[in-house]
């Protein structure tokens, strides 16, 4: 009887042993899985705040080139308006007979 009891004294060491090395395992997983989510977290955080900006800096770059096209329309009507009163006005340019230089 003396080898059964040593025989479950042993198994009862190796049970304990074996549940004792699960659960460091759990925890030692579980704790790297929280960190690589605090920092995956981190980095989403991160992206969302460039994302934010670049969709900000994109706002306002519509805005300027929608000022742009504006000023460019207005100049385009100024410049035909000038062009079609001094068109007007002009009548037939005069051939002069001294050469122009050019700057």
């Amino acid at each position: 009887m003396e080898w059964v009891t040593t025989l479950a004294f042993v198994a009862l060491v190796t049970g304990i042993t074996i549940t004792v090395v699960v659960l460091l395992a759990v925890r030692t997983l579980r704790r790297t899985l929280d960190e690589g989510t605090l920092r995956q977290a981190h980095q989403i955080k991160t992206l969302v705040e460039a994302v934010t900006t670049l969709n900000q800096q994109q706002q306002n770059a519509q805005a300027k080139i929608q000022g742009l096209l504006e000023a460019n329309r207005r100049l385009s009507q100024e410049v035909t308006a000038l062009y079609e009163r001094f068109g007007e006005s002009d009548g037939p340019t005069r051939p002069t007979t001294t050469p122009r230089l050019l700057n």
